[in-house]
């Protein structure tokens, strides 16, 4: 078996044409009848992705500009969340001074009533003794004079006596 190495190195002209015929008829049929079909979907397709690409910018547009609005409702809540805390603030202070006036008012008066209480009870045990006094100097008197009727005269003599004592003159 012998091989011609020529005949395998250069086609045969005549087959060479033949193919060459038949790729251009088949791309001529391809041109006619496929070619309007393939371009009005690949016109159809960027269509769509060139309205896709259009609404995905909108998208981001309204995103941006949600965003935005969010941003502006957070820094007016923060701004109202910040006022109401200074306003809670101030009013603990006010309420503050307020308890801290009235325990001041209570703790005078208090004290007051005290104060009175302890100078009723003082002129109340200066009287006491005063009459205890009296009472025993005119008991003393008596037994010593004997007599009951000057116990007037010697009851406002005892009285002064013990006025003049106690530098009172209650």
């Amino acid at each position: 078996m012998e091989v011609n190495i020529v005949e395998q190195l250069f086609p045969n002209v005549g087959t060479l044409l033949t193919q060459l015929c038949s790729t251009l008829v088949l791309f001529l049929i391809a041109r006619y009848f496929l070619w309007p079909s393939v371009k009005r979907y690949l016109g159809a397709r960027a269509d769509k992705m060139q309205e896709e690409l259009a609404q995905s910018e909108q998208a981001k547009q309204d995103a941006l500009a949600d965003r935005k609005v969010a941003l502006e409702q957070l820094n007016t809540a923060s701004a109202k969340s910040e006022e109401i805390v200074n306003a809670a603030i101030q009013q603990a202070k006010q309420e503050k001074k307020s308890i801290l006036a009235q325990a001041d008012k209570e703790a005078a008066a208090v004290k007051q009533r005290a104060q009175e209480q302890i100078e009723a009870e003082r002129r109340e045990m200066y009287a006491s003794m005063k009459k205890e006094m009296v009472d025993v100097a005119l008991s003393a008197a008596g037994k010593l004079i004997g007599e009951k009727d000057g116990e007037k005269v010697d009851r406002q003599a005892i009285d002064a006596f013990v006025k003049e004592a106690t530098g009172n003159d209650e």
